[in-house]
């Protein structure tokens, strides 16, 4: 009797084991893909569980792959793919923020899971929605057992045994839930290019770099920004009675873009009208020589293109590339003491040429 009772202590220790593994395991197997900032896979399942409460153990597990992507700004979209033994069905969802989807996506397979009736392929694929309004309204309320419009009428979730009781949905106060959107996406937003390098081939005589910022706003898909930059002197030396003169051309500009963005939320590419004003100065130094700077400005308009890739909502890197025809080409002058005259000679030292290319790249700062 004693070896017995042992037997019958041990097997029911293992069973009341296995029931409470089996109680504390994951209700369903999610493969969860989304965006920076939205909702975590392990607040999904368990706002799944806040809402569906305990479920019975099914021949078939439930598993959900879900995805979460950004086609516009404003706009996201969930994509639901769900698979119960041999069936399987793919869901769509369109919505405003992250976590409205998580919301949708979570109440979706909450009334999959409460279901008593054995699950069809009907009730998998739902009807895909093109908004998660409704599902995030019904996300409240799914632990008292409404069912969303978006899905197959389905019974109501089974409800906790007394002695242990599920706390009805509520939104989350972790601080990851706090990332996600309440509403809509801002359109605009004000932008800053900083630091800003840039190499250009032309108009000066030799190729030149430069650092500025830039600073602008984006409504939408549209970019507008105004930029400094302050280009590298270059060097040059002339010759005059015998003497060198050394010549310093200094060189800066002011420049304005509009830009719209064809695709992309991530990664974007727009073309850019651009237009620019120079200003160079030129200053000598060399015998007899009253150091005078002469100046030359010039504007110069063209066409270009900007790709923007998002590392955070709050940053990204960009890189472009202009090509500028400019509207005057003046001449260069320098001015130089003649011999016996007290007025002195100007000197031609270059003429600008007819075109530019310029490649940037710089650090954008959203806000």
């Amino acid at each position: 009797m004693k070896r017995l009772f042992l037997v019958l202590l041990w097997a029911a220790s293992i069973a009341l084991a296995g029931r409470a593994s089996a109680q504390g395991a994951a209700p369903i197997d999610l493969k969860w893909n989304a965006l920076p900032g939205c909702p975590s896979s392990e607040k999904v399942l368990s706002r799944v569980r806040q809402i569906a409460g305990s479920t019975r153990p099914t021949g078939n597990p439930l598993r959900a792959e879900a995805t979460i992507t950004q086609p516009s700004e404003g706009r996201f979209r969930l994509r639901l793919s769900i698979q119960s033994g041999e069936l399987a069905a793919v869901r769509t969802i369109d919505g405003k923020s992250c976590k409205d989807l998580a919301g949708a996506a979570a109440v979706a397979l909450a009334l999959l899971l409460s279901s008593e009736e054995p699950l069809s392929e009907r009730d998998l694929a739902g009807s895909s929605s093109s908004s998660a309004a409704a599902a995030g309204q019904n996300e409240g309320g799914a632990g008292e057992g409404t069912s969303s419009p978006n899905q197959p009428p389905v019974a109501p979730p089974v409800a906790p045994p007394p002695t242990a009781p599920v706390a009805p949905a509520r939104p989350s106060d972790d601080s990851d839930d706090d990332t996600g959107d309440t509403g809509p996406a801002r359109r605009w937003h004000v932008l800053l290019v900083a630091p800003l390098a840039a190499l250009a081939v032309g108009p000066l005589p030799q190729s030149s770099r430069a650092w500025g910022l830039a600073a602008g706003v984006s409504f939408d898909s549209w970019r507008f920004l105004a930029d400094g930059k302050l280009w590298g002197a270059q060097r040059e030396v002339t010759t005059n009675l015998g003497d060198a003169y050394p010549i310093e051309l200094k060189h800066f500009s002011l420049g304005a873009r509009g830009c719209r963005a064809l695709f992309g939320s991530r990664f974007e590419l727009a073309p850019c009208l651009v237009m620019s004003v120079h200003h160079l100065s030129v200053l000598g130094s060399g015998p007899n020589l009253v150091s005078t700077p002469d100046a030359t400005t010039w504007a110069s308009v063209g066409l270009g293109v900007q790709a923007r890739l998002l590392i955070v909502p709050w940053l990204g890197l960009v890189a472009g590339v202009d090509g500028e025809l400019q509207l005057s080409r003046p001449v260069v002058n320098f001015s130089l003491p003649v011999t016996g005259s007290p007025s002195p000679k100007p000197r031609s030292v270059e003429r600008l040429k007819p075109a530019a290319a310029t490649v940037t790249l710089g650090a954008q700062w959203i806000f």
